[in-house]
This record gives structure tokens, C-alpha cells and sequence, in this order.
């Protein structure tokens, strides 16, 4: 029998992605979710999930039978995030309350040895800056930004908490992640998401630097990868990085621009708030989650840029 899958910001940009796709699979899944302002938890992305999808709508500090509806589940996917960089540094205790106070309340609630898998979604950006070529997973975590230092302290509670607890948990510490359900309005969208809007808009897109690099990670991989991590067997903490394609953020941009017919690249000098914040140029390393689950899948860059512009202009629903 399929274990039931509790999806923790389910209505959300990933966890929605997450939630239609294990539903697809045959797994029961239920969704909790607080719709917080200024988050990407939006009702569209749930709308058409079939109605065997269960949808809790409340934060989750005011849930009070947590650790009973979290028993009855086999596989809790922590998707529970804010994801603007930049808002957060205008807005540290916010920050603090979605990438972090809510995972300590998940872990505070969770009863000794449940035999349940936690898969906690972390992030790029917790590593910060290394002195290194290549980030692998036991490089040391120094974030250079707010939402970076308070993933990484919710790494750290999942990882002590798994041995006060006795729990299986997996931290899978991603990529910048695109596509379908992504937010599309705002000051802050993410990195790919600005370069589609400001093309399509027809408007120039801004690229601070000619030579810095990221890791873009396709939504659609995400989900099939951590799908892949659920049926694998695990115990205690683990932590595994995931890369998607290392290209320049240039390069990105011009890819944008070519596949959305419109809109223009202009490389400029990085400003001193960037490069007080960039994360550099080390290689992120997924080498050792290829070695859990086997080959890792990347969807073509190009298609998986097709399918989120498509999304951008309203002709695309979720692609897993």
C-alpha cells in the first residue's frame, strides 16, 4: 500500500507541483497550507486538484492535532518557505517566521521515533560563499544572506532533532527553481522568473556582471527527484545537494530573450549590494544523490524555458 503523503506548504509554488504529482501517482495526499500573504501560496494552484486531495488551510502553529494528522501520513514533504531574497533582507523576522519558526514547530510536535520519512526542502543558498571549487554536502554552511542563515538553521533543528527523536529525515538543499506555479507577480519573482517577465514585457533585462554563474533547477526535476528520494530508504539525517544546469547568468538571459521573442541583455557592473550577498562561483555538486537514487533527470533547458514562459503567458498549467 502507497504511504499517505502530507505535503507542508502544499499550495505553494514546489508543494503544489509536489501534491498534483503525488496524487498522480496513487498516493493519498493531504495539504497544509496557511495562504500567507506575501508567500506563493495561491488557491489557483490547488483548484484542480481532484477532491480526494485533502487541503488543511491554517498555519501551522495553530494546527492543534499536528503530531495526530502527521502519525497518519508515511511521507512528510516540508515545503514551507518564503522564497524572496531580497524582501527578507527589508523583512529578517518574516523571513524568520516562514524558514524557520514554522519547521521548529513542525519538529517540537512530532512524536518520539515516528516512522514517518520527513523530506525537508532546503536550499542553494545556505552554503553561502565557500572558499572552494565544488560544494558538496559536508562543505561548511555560511550563508551570505537572511533567508540563506535561516534555512540553514532549519537544517540544523531537523538534523538534531532526527537524533533527540529518533526520526528519518532527508534534507534536499536545491538549486534556483523554476517553472509552472512560480510566482509571477511582485517586486521579487527569482532570478528566471524577472528575465521572463521583463522580456516579455519587451523591457531590457539587467545582468549585473559577464562571467557569474548559477545552478537552475526545473520544477518537473524536482519533483520526479524527491518522488525518487520517497522510495529509497533512509534513516537518521541525511543531507543531499541537488544542481539542476550550471550555465552563466548571461547566458540565461539571452536564452530567455531568444525563446520569448522580445526584450533585450545588458551586462552592467555588479553594485555593492550584490556583491555583498552573491554566492559565487563554486560548483554545486549533486554527485552523491546521483549515487542514492541513480541517474538524476534534467529536463532540456530550452523546454523546460519553453514550458515556463508558456506559464508566464497564461497557456501553461502544471508540467511534472
Amino acid at each position: 500500500m502507497k504511504p499517505r503523503v502530507l505535503v507542508l506548504g502544499g499550495a505553494g509554488f514546489v508543494g503544489s507541483n509536489l501534491a498534483r504529482l503525488f496524487q498522480t501517482r496513487g498516493h493519498d495526499v493531504t495539504i497544509l497550507d496557511g495562504f500567507l500573504p506575501r508567500t506563493g501560496a495561491s488557491r489557483s494552484h490547488v483548484s484542480g486538484l481532484p477532491d480526494g486531495v485533502a487541503i488543511i488551510e491554517s498555519p501551522i502553529e495553530n494546527v492543534t492535532n499536528l503530531a495526530a494528522i502527521v502519525e497518519d501520513h508515511g511521507l512528510i514533504i516540508d515545503c514551507m518557505a518564503w522564497t524572496q531574497h531580497r524582501m527578507a533582507l527589508r523583512d529578517p523576522v518574516f523571513d524568520c517566521a516562514c524558514n524557520l519558526e514554522s519547521h521548529l514547530h513542525l519538529l517540537t510536535q512530532i512524536p518520539a521515533a515516528c516512522p514517518a520519512k520527513f523530506i525537508y526542502l532546503g536550499s542553494r543558498g545556505q552554503y553561502g560563499s565557500p572558499h572552494t571549487a565544488t560544494i558538496r554536502e559536508c562543505t561548511p554552511m555560511v550563508p551570505e544572506d537572511v533567508q540563506g542563515i535561516h534555512k540553514a538553521a532549519a537544517d540544523h533543528h531537523f538534523r538534531v532533532f532526527a537524533k533527540l527523536k529518533r526520526l528519518n529525515v532527508l534534507s534536499l538543499r536545491f538549486a534556483n527553481c523554476y517553472g509552472p506555479n512560480q510566482l509571477r507577480a511582485g517586486e521579487d519573482i527569482g532570478l528566471i522568473g524577472g528575465f521572463i517577465r521583463d522580456a516579455l514585457g519587451g523591457n531590457r533585462i539587467v545582468v549585473y556582471g559577464s562571467d557569474r554563474r548559477r545552478s537552475v533547477l526545473y520544477v518537473g526535476d524536482l519533483c520526479q527527484i524527491v518522488e525518487r528520494i520517497a522510495h529509497t530508504a533512509f534513516t537518521g539525517f541525511s543531507a543531499f545537494n541537488l544542481a539542476g544546469h550550471d550555465i552563466s547568468i548571461r547566458e540565461l538571459a539571452e536564452r530567455v530573450v531568444e525563446i520569448a521573442g522580445r526584450g533585450s541583455v545588458r551586462c552592467e557592473e555588479t553594485p555593492d549590494e550584490i556583491k555583498v550577498i552573491d554566492i559565487g562561483q563554486a560548483v554545486f555538486s549533486d554527485a552523491t544523490l546521483g549515487e542514492l537514487i541513480g541517474e538524476i533527470p534534467r529536463t532540456d533547458l530550452r523546454v523546460a524555458l519553453e514550458l515556463t514562459i508558456d506559464y508566464f503567458k497564461g497557456r501553461h498549467d502544471l508540467a511534472v
